[in-house]
């Protein structure tokens, strides 16, 4: 009984530990997670926490061209979709004092109940079966199993099949669990193309 308390322990802290804190922002970046308070043209008024070391609490990023994606569905949305009180992960850069941080990726609907999704570039390391396709994520962090039975949609929400699974490829991943492995095999729910 206690080796089972201890391995469950141990799922749930690596499941806790995963480096899910930027999606898919980049080096130099900061984010905060949250809730809108305020829309203005193309600045949003963010309130919640920082989750990188230097991120804000409260910020106000300018979307200018930034990709913005809704969280439930892995679809792109428009700067106009966004209203106060939307749930936020917002990925920014540095700017000069006073002036609102230019957004990298903005991330909409975000729900702390929904943190596990995150995203992945198939790597050249794919191998395909007759159950699915098994490939490695291009940061070497994750082992994504697809099988028949697992949603996954292009970026216009057409089915896609794992034999469509090609290098280059970015995904959406939306997990429950992630084993305590080295890389981590992850069993998604639904994966949504962002771009091959």
């Amino acid at each position: 009984m206690k080796k089972i308390t201890l391995c469950l322990v141990t799922l749930v802290v690596l499941f806790c530990s995963q480096d899910l804190t930027v999606l898919a922002a980049g080096d130099n970046v900061d984010e905060t997670i949250g809730y809108v308070t305020r829309v203005d043209g193309g600045k949003i008024y963010i309130s919640g926490e920082a989750i990188t070391s230097d991120g804000l609490p409260d910020v106000v990023v300018d979307l200018g061209d930034a990709p913005i994606y809704d969280l439930l569905t892995g679809l792109p949305m428009l700067a106009h979709e966004i209203n106060a009180d939307m749930g936020i992960r917002a990925a920014y850069g540095a700017a000069a004092e006073g002036k609102p941080r230019p957004a990298v990726v903005v991330w909409m609907n975000w729900d702390y109940d929904n943190a596990a999704v995150f995203t992945v570039v198939v790597s050249e390391n794919v191998h395909y079966g007759t159950d699915g396709v098994v490939f490695l994520s291009a940061d070497g962090k994750y082992r994504v199993a697809l099988t028949p039975e697992i949603v996954i949609l292009d970026d216009r929400h057409n089915e896609l099949y794992p034999s469509d699974i090609k290098p280059g490829m970015e995904f959406f991943v939306w997990v429950d669990m992630i084993t305590a492995s080295n890389p981590a095999l992850v069993y998604p729910d639904k994966v949504v193309l962002i771009s091959n």
